[in-house]
């Protein structure tokens, strides 16, 4: 049973805060075997009006970097600007290439520096976590080590499962090393977690597996919960999450069960093209289907509702999808999959309840005889 005591106290993430109309439509409809969700059914979960903020102190991030731009390190290491890779939803901040002679970095801008500073700095000793290898404390930069893939693009390659298993264990060993600080990700997906290999007579070795992308993480004092906050990705993020409900280190496991069945399969399941669905109807209404779907039973989603609370908009919808199977539109239980180990199974089972109180700890999942095996 997860370690996490959830409580109302609230801890909310600084500057995530997004305005919810980029991050969601309302889903109009949801066919059920013939059973919808009207029009406007679901609008009043997304009327919040959230803005961002940023928290007492902090910078807002430099202009983005031009390419060939040179940029010094607080360590003197000066690094120059190759291309933007990313920029992100908070204006601003950018995700950049840059080299220092024949080694590459990943340097990134940030709002609260401070604050993902402090985050880094007690997360000093973990080897299974990207941690800092620079800083540029003026211009809100972090700088990072280049590692040459992630678990989304290296997973479709045809690996030996104690390959995967080695993969998967040791960014399990880096949520370990979040938690036991009592940090939450809140960002678990395949594409952060990055791995350093090389091909080497024929053969796939791995270097390095360390789990990414700790801006977003929250500091969690004991007994509190992130609150009103859908973090994550649609497609990885826990159900509690998606309800913008109590959130904490249970969530992350949620969404390290789904990137565990994404290595073993090479296939996201909560995955939705656009382009397949019927007028009307949203991704995140599959997404919520297939999660209750796959990993749900009634004391489950009994419990899921209490953690929600009675007050939350959510609860309608999710009762609603809940009490939507039929003859047409059966469960598919994950446990019932055929041709999965069993032994995997039973992992994932401890992984992805939908209970939030009920799933694994991250050293409880390290203990787990899947990851034990083919040693």
């Amino acid at each position: 049973m997860s370690n996490a005591v959830f409580s109302s106290c609230p801890v909310y993430l600084p500057h995530t805060r997004r305005h919810l109309g980029s991050l969601y439509r309302s889903i109009r409809c949801h066919v059920f075997s013939g059973s919808i969700l009207p029009s406007g059914y679901l609008a009043s979960v997304y009327r919040r009006n959230y803005s961002n903020n940023f928290p007492s102190g902090a910078k807002k991030p430099h202009r983005i970097a031009s390419t060939g731009a040179e940029i010094v390190g607080e360590s003197g290491q000066r690094y120059i600007i190759e291309k933007v890779l990313q920029k992100k939803e908070v204006p601003g901040t950018c995700v950049y290439l840059a080299k220092d002679g024949e080694q590459r970095f990943i340097l990134k801008n940030t709002h609260d520096f401070g604050y993902y500073r402090d985050i880094y700095r007690r997360l000093s000793t973990s080897p299974c976590l990207r941690l800092l290898h620079d800083t540029v404390p003026n211009q809100s930069i972090f700088i990072y080590e280049y590692l040459k893939d992630d678990l989304l693009t290296f997973a479709r390659k045809d690996l030996p499962i104690v390959t995967t298993k080695r993969i998967l264990r040791d960014a399990l060993r880096g949520l370990e090393a979040l938690h036991d600080q009592n940090i939450v990700h809140t960002d678990i997906k395949a594409k952060n977690i990055m791995i350093d290999w090389e091909k080497e007579a024929g053969e796939t070795v791995i270097h390095r597996v360390q789990l990414a992308d700790l801006e977003d993480s929250a500091i969690l004092p004991p007994n509190c919960n992130v609150l009103g906050k859908a973090v994550g990705n649609w497609m990885w993020r826990s159900p509690e999450a998606h309800a913008e409900a109590r959130v904490n280190t249970s969530s992350d496991i949620f969404s390290f069960g789904l990137v565990c069945i994404c290595a073993v399969f090479k296939h996201v399941i909560l995955a939705v093209d656009p382009k397949t669905l019927p007028e009307g109807v949203e991704a995140q209404a599959i997404i919520l289907q297939r999660q209750l779907s796959y990993f749900g039973n009634d004391e489950s989603v009994a419990a899921f509702l209490k953690h929600i609370g009675d007050e939350n908009p959510w609860g309608a919808v999710f009762n609603v999808l809940w009490n939507g199977w039929d003859e047409t539109t059966p469960r598919e239980p994950f446990a019932l999959w055929k041709g999965v180990d069993p032994v995997f199974k039973d992992l994932i089972a401890g992984l992805t309840d939908i209970d939030p109180g009920k799933r694994l700890t991250a050293n409880a999942a390290l203990c787990h005889p899947w990851f034990q095996l083919d040693e």
